[in-house]
């Protein structure tokens, strides 16, 4: 049920919302016992086989709120790895329609489906860590949600490519696909479906959460100190941080379909969420900016009644654009 919340326009002229709330006692809980972003000491990249540990013991730090009842179905779309979920039946059983819609060939046209892309600074994370956020979306709409390769084996374009390569897939024969993603995963979105746009393929709609959009400034990120431009330098690379495909903030974002931004108001890339706000409407893109106050980075994965009503939020917006 959705609570009472204040909605106060914090910029005249730009218009983002700051929802004022008393948070719940979930939220109030589990900030007290909140772990560090990152849990397990960083090891030295140029050792892939430690990366590989490190990797597979933080995301099963993080996949705490993880359901395992949670009917998601692996699945090859467009060549790359994907985690596929869509609405249940009346006798809760998996609807045969979302793996479907991954399969490629036996795509309905018409079927709306969401490309998602989980955050985790691109080294970290995954699609089955992602199933508290997919799993929500999946209740109203089929979910695609894709494992791209990561660094440091797989630098930049690899996470992005793997995304192009999933939403080609899914949109042969016209059918309607929205994107979505958090954190680094918001970056892969949005770069995504500004490629698509310039493409002529734009996508349905937008949604993004807690998004980086801005590789050369990146305002003390979620994943604290050094720790967060370790991860993302990595996936940079050699490439030029500024490159639009991995800034989105920076590229030409005329045309771009109707965008959903959610992000704590307190969080320092709400600032990179003002800047696309800013810069999209001005490019005659229907932006919605909705920031959060008393929350934090990427709440979305938590099992909290905020979580819910934004994600349930995220995914009317996906569906009233499709």
């Amino acid at each position: 049920m959705r609570r009472d919340v204040a909605i106060v326009s914090t910029d005249r002229e730009a218009a983002p919302f700051l929802r004022r709330h008393q948070l719940s006692p979930e939220a109030i809980a589990y900030k007290a016992r909140r772990k560090p972003s990152v849990p397990i000491q960083m090891p030295d990249f140029s050792d892939r086989a430690a990366v590989a540990r490190w990797r597979a013991e933080t995301n099963a730090l993080w996949g705490e709120d993880d359901n395992p009842e949670v009917p998601h179905q692996q699945e090859m779309v467009g060549g790359v790895a994907c985690l596929v979920a869509g609405p249940t039946t009346a006798d809760g059983s998996p609807n045969t329609a979302g793996p479907a819609v991954a399969a490629g060939p036996s795509v309905s046209k018409g079927t709306p489906t969401v490309v998602y892309a989980h955050g985790g600074g691109y080294v970290l994370g995954s699609a089955a860590v992602a199933i508290p956020i997919t799993a929500r979306l999946a209740q109203t709409l089929p979910v695609v949600s894709v494992d791209y390769r990561q660094p440091p084996q797989h630098p930049f374009p690899a996470a992005l490519d793997d995304v192009l390569a999933v939403y080609q897939a899914l949109s042969v024969g016209g059918t309607p696909v929205a994107l979505a993603g958090d954190s680094s995963g918001g970056a892969l979105a949005l770069s995504a479906a500004v490629t698509m746009t310039a493409a002529n393929l734009r996508p349905a709609a937008v949604a993004l959460f807690s998004p980086l959009l801005d590789h050369v400034s990146v305002p003390g990120n979620s994943l604290s100190d050094d720790e967060g431009r370790r991860l993302i330098d990595h996936y940079v690379g050699d490439a030029d941080p500024a490159d639009p495909r991995l800034s989105p903030l920076r590229a030409e974002l005329r045309g771009l379909p109707p965008v959903l931004v959610q992000a704590a108001a307190g969080e320092p890339l709400a600032a990179q969420a003002h800047g696309f706000q800013h810069r999209a409407t001005a490019a005659g893109v229907d932006v919605t900016l909705d920031l959060w106050d008393g929350m934090w980075h990427t709440w979305h994965y938590h099992a909290l009644p905020e979580a819910d009503e934004a994600l349930a939020e995220a995914a009317g917006f996906v569906a009233a654009s499709l």
